[in-house]
């Protein structure tokens, strides 16, 4: 389903370098079809983590993607507001999915490869093959737009129901901080086509205020920018993971394996990238980060939220095969309004107030360039090498020199129209680990227990583990990660130091027993 050159750095330009590697075609080959299925490994509870993930040959020159200009708008719903026929629609699209899968496992529409194209795309590959990575930067929105929008395409051919609509898991919604078991089954529901044996979560299971309550929701939708909401990229941008991904996408992946949120001992499915899209509710769960990012374009009373200009993100392309199937490449250019896919979200609602009424709105197509951080204003760490965490909290301090502090002071004071950012560069786990770990400005007694909504709190270090513990080939992932501290740097402007403390963490606020997390450097830049 996707791009077989195993490109890391992304595609820029207009359309795609055509021609695929011999190794990639004898890899392909080996995880076509059932030797794909007899090729992975069962692991806790049933799930599904792949020994390769190289998506099927094509058949020929990928073909450019057209936005639809006919055809019925499909209504995203709440997973919690469908209506009992929708639900069997729903279901009846996923069984065929995996018939499709049992019947014709070469099928890259088939639920196999369907689940194969996310472990592509995010270093899941047990046997250490795959392609460019879309997580922990600025391809992480756009990219998992297009995977919903190809994957929703071929659930609706397959049940010849164009109007088919895949519903989104909206937990940020008040009462709704929990597993919709109404549609994909309860425990032990092992006929539903939408069951997966890997969750581990019960009906009285909540996820978290930390990544979904309403405080959590505001910080989110408050990015002031898409590299704040989104993440920024490599190209002269200095990249990090965006709020959005950093914070609730990781909590919720994590907690459908493992209530008690262990990132450190991760599980699959959904608990591991390399094999979350196994499991149905994945699609729901990304449905909502995508109307969360329609949601901050749309309802920003500021008028200020835009997407990326920059040639670099506007004309990256990715390749998927589509419901007829074809190979196709997409790219971000065509993806910055749901309703040019022909697609809208329905608001969700709590009883017992009113619907909300599905009304038209003007198509809204903000762009802004993505800015560039400045050389560091004040350096945190004497050194780059790489420092370990261990599970009790780190503080890192630093005597801010006057000339230093009026640098701050002209970034962060009134009237500055720049962004104060805390950049926390070079972070390290396995590919087998996960972390999480929460940020705090001129709080050094913060504790695990401090919790997300103490005024310090600046941001986590939330990452999934890409692959499963045990699997083996297990490299490292780097990641970094930027903060906008704007405010509360103007709060403490009158301090003689600054402290940044790291406080290694579960979801439910304990300290974890291990930590298997370095960072390299600590600094705070303007943009």
């Amino acid at each position: 389903m996707i791009d077989h050159r195993r490109l890391r750095n992304g595609n820029t330009g207009t359309g795609p370098q055509t021609g695929v590697r011999r190794r990639d075609v004898v890899v392909g080959s080996l995880a076509a079809g059932m030797a794909a299925l007899v090729n992975t490994r069962a692991w806790a509870q049933g799930a599904t983590v792949p020994l390769h993930c190289v998506p099927p040959l094509p058949p020929g020159e990928p073909v450019q993607f057209n936005p639809p200009s006919t055809g019925p708008l499909r209504i995203r719903k709440s997973a919690f507001e469908l209506t009992a026929a929708e639900i069997m629609r729903l279901r009846s699209a996923y069984a065929a999915l995996r018939n499709l899968t049992q019947q014709q496992p070469d099928d890259a529409r088939g639920w196999f490869h369907q689940g194969q194209v996310h472990c592509w795309y995010c270093s899941g590959a047990i046997d250490g093959l795959w392609g460019q990575e879309i997580h922990g930067g600025w391809w992480f929105l756009p990219w998992h737009r297009a995977y919903l929008y190809f994957h929703e395409q071929i659930l609706g051919a397959l049940i010849g129901d164009p109007s088919f609509a895949l519903p989104y898991w909206d937990w940020d919604t008040p009462g709704r901080d929990r597993f919709p078991f109404e549609a994909y089954g309860q425990p032990g529901d092992t006929g539903n086509p939408l069951f997966d044996p890997s969750r581990g979560v019960g009906p009285n299971d909540r996820i978290p205020a930390g990544f979904v309550g309403t405080q959590m929701m505001q910080f989110v939708l408050g990015s002031t920018t898409f590299t704040d909401l989104g993440g920024s990229s490599d190209a002269g941008l200095q990249s990090q993971m965006g709020n959005l991904e950093g914070g609730p996408h990781g909590g919720v992946h994590v907690w459908t394996t493992d209530p008690t949120l262990d990132f450190e001992n991760p599980k699959p499915d959904m608990g591991v990238l390399g094999s979350a899209a196994f499991d149905p509710v994945f699609f729901a769960h990304h449905a909502n980060i995508d109307r969360i990012w329609d949601k901050w374009i749309t309802d920003d009373p500021t008028n200020t939220h835009a997407n990326p200009n920059n040639d670099s993100w506007l004309k990256q392309f990715f390749f998927f095969y589509d419901q007829a199937p074809k190979w196709t490449f997409i790219s971000n250019n065509q993806m910055l309004e749901p309703e040019s896919l022909l697609y809208r979200y329905q608001p969700p609602h709590s009883l017992p107030g009113p619907a909300p009424v599905l009304v038209e709105r003007p198509r809204i197509r903000r762009l802004a360039q993505v800015a560039q951080l400045s050389a560091p204003l004040i350096e945190l760490t004497p050194t780059a090498e790489p420092k370990a965490l261990t599970p009790d909290p780190t503080t890192v301090r630093v005597t801010v020199p006057p000339q230093a502090k009026e640098r701050l002071r002209t970034t962060a004071g009134p009237g500055s129209s720049s962004r104060a950012i805390l950049r926390i560069e070079g972070v390290e786990v396995p590919a087998d680990r996960g972390a999480l770990v929460n940020v705090y400005l001129n709080r050094p007694e913060a504790t695990a227990a401090t919790g997300t909504n103490d005024p310090g709190y600046v941001g986590s270090i939330a990452l999934v583990a890409a692959q499963a513990p045990g699997s083996g080939h297990a490299h490292t992932v780097v990641r970094n990660f930027g903060f906008d501290i704007t405010g509360k740097l103007a709060e403490s402007l009158g301090r003689d130091d600054i402290a940044v403390t790291l406080v290694p963490a579960t979801g439910t606020n304990k300290k974890p027993e291990a930590v298997n997390l370095r960072y390299h450097r600590i600094y705070i830049a303007s943009r």
